[in-house]
């Protein structure tokens, strides 16, 4: 699961900085958390950072805060490396429905906070497994054999909870389907905004290359969607930033998955 959760770390990347907050702080004396508890994980991993002035300089910088006493449900977690936490479940996983609690001290304030694990997706399915499309090369006068079609993705939704859509490409080297995108700074991986939805579609501005592909889609709790709508809103995201945090910031939350997978082969 580590191979999909690195780019969710976006998200609290975004909220470890920040250009104006209601009351003034001290960015010394706060805490940024960032933890995502999958279901099904054996290990529970938390990022502690501090709260950076906005700028330049800081925009894409962390600075982890070390000798922390952190715990989840009473048990303490150890600090692998500087600022992050784990708390290894020994013959267990994180469970769906289950409620974690996180709590540890920061200067004078108890940072707190909790989430529970969403249930994984029911009845996740691809409309197709196996696409055909040609390849574009400089000589090409377009798709001969038309164009790639798209896939339909579902999955059971009647009580209107979030989903989120990613799809990561697992070749080691780039196959590109239009030799024009070689140029481009083109993602391996893609991934949708949550949404409360039953279904999606998976075609051309998400399959870019030949091969072999993992989509995988994930439950995610209210406050993992409104912290992603708050920092993709508008430029002034930064701004009072969403948290589940008590006396800090960033994102402590579950979420569950299941996963399929797709290839793209040449006509």
């Amino acid at each position: 699961m580590k191979n999909i959760i690195y780019i969710l770390t976006l998200i609290t990347l975004l909220t470890s900085c920040s250009k104006e907050l209601t009351t003034p702080l001290d960015s010394e004396k706060i805490a940024v958390v960032e933890s995502y508890l999958v279901a099904g994980d054996s290990t529970i991993t938390v990022n502690v950072s501090k709260l950076l002035p906005f700028s330049t300089d800081t925009n894409e910088v962390k600075e982890y805060i070390s000798g922390l006493q952190l715990q989840i449900n009473g048990y303490d977690l150890e600090e692998t490396s500087t600022g992050i936490y784990q708390l290894k479940l020994k013959n267990a996983c994180i469970e769906p429905g289950i409620t974690y609690e996180l709590k540890f001290r920061y200067y004078d304030d108890s940072v707190t906070s909790s989430t529970v694990i969403p249930e994984k997706p029911a009845n996740f399915a691809l409309s197709e497994t196996i696409l055909y499309t040609d390849r574009i090369t400089s000589s090409s006068t377009g798709f001969g054999g038309g164009p790639m079609e798209d896939i339909e993705v579902t999955w059971d939704n009647d009580d209107d909870s979030y989903y989120y859509l990613m799809v990561e490409y697992l070749e080691s080297t780039p196959d590109y389907i239009n030799y024009l995108m070689e140029d481009l700074d083109i993602s391996l991986n893609q991934s949708e905004a949550p949404v409360q939805s039953a279904g999606a579609r998976i075609g051309m501005r998400n399959l870019n290359f030949f091969g072999h592909y993992r989509v995988v889609l994930f439950k995610v709790n209210k406050d993992f969607a409104d912290l992603y709508q708050h920092l993709t809103s508008n430029s002034n995201n930064l701004t009072n930033p969403v948290t589940a945090i008590t006396n800090g910031y960033g994102v402590f939350t579950g979420m569950s998955s299941d996963t399929a997978f797709i290839e793209v082969r040449e006509n």
